[in-house]
């Protein structure tokens, strides 16, 4: 098994890190939320998955790169719900593990669909599959920061009419630039602004 790696970035794209190590380049699959944090000459030591898939009749490796071991294993939860594999996995965390695990935690399977490739039926599914096995990662909900405001003022757009996406989208931009602890009124109030380009 492959515990790591270490290595220099030769380049990157939207869901890989090439990473040059000995005379080798390695193509690293690696979630969203990971990708925009690596840039070429960055030397980076990564926690990997290796997953064996099947394709026709060929044996294929997939490395899959984390920024530590907490992610590694939230992933390696994740793909344990039927009918979530490692692409697909990979593709819909394009957020960090700690907010998708906070929202399982509670059980917010409106936040989960606005993943990639997460539906409505597959949300709940990852949350009756993983709901009671998330607090021993990033610690209880309660600790979790602001996940219940955030989801409160998430609820209050959609009331007002917002997509779900954009919904997502306002509340974090609006969280990213209030101090922590603010009020759901206060979230709201700031993702509003942001909307109206004020």
């Amino acid at each position: 098994m492959i515990e790591s790696i270490r290595g220099l970035v030769e380049g990157t794209s939207e869901s890989s890190v090439f990473l040059k190590t000995g005379p080798v380049v390695l193509d690293v699959l690696v979630p969203g939320y990971f990708a925009s944090r690596v840039s070429r000459g960055m030397e980076i030591v990564m926690p990997v998955y290796l997953h064996l898939q099947m394709e026709g009749n060929r044996l294929v490796p997939i490395l899959v790169g984390f920024p530590d071991e907490k992610d590694r294993e939230f992933f390696s939860r994740f793909i344990s719900v039927s009918g979530i594999g490692v692409k697909a996995a990979i593709r819909a965390l394009e957020r960090p593990p700690d907010r998708i695990a906070s929202a399982i935690a509670s059980g917010d399977c409106d936040y989960l669909t606005t993943l990639p490739g997460i539906g409505a039926k597959r949300a709940r599914q990852i949350v009756a599959g993983l709901q009671d096995r998330m607090d021993d990662l990033y610690g209880p909900v309660a600790d979790g920061g602001n996940v219940g405001v955030e989801n409160e003022a998430r609820a209050v757009l959609k009331q007002l009419g917002l997509s779900l996406v954009e919904a997502d989208r306002l509340v974090r931009e609006a969280t990213d630039g209030l101090e922590d602890g603010a009020s759901t009124s206060e979230i709201v109030k700031a993702a509003m602004k942001l909307r109206s380009g004020r």
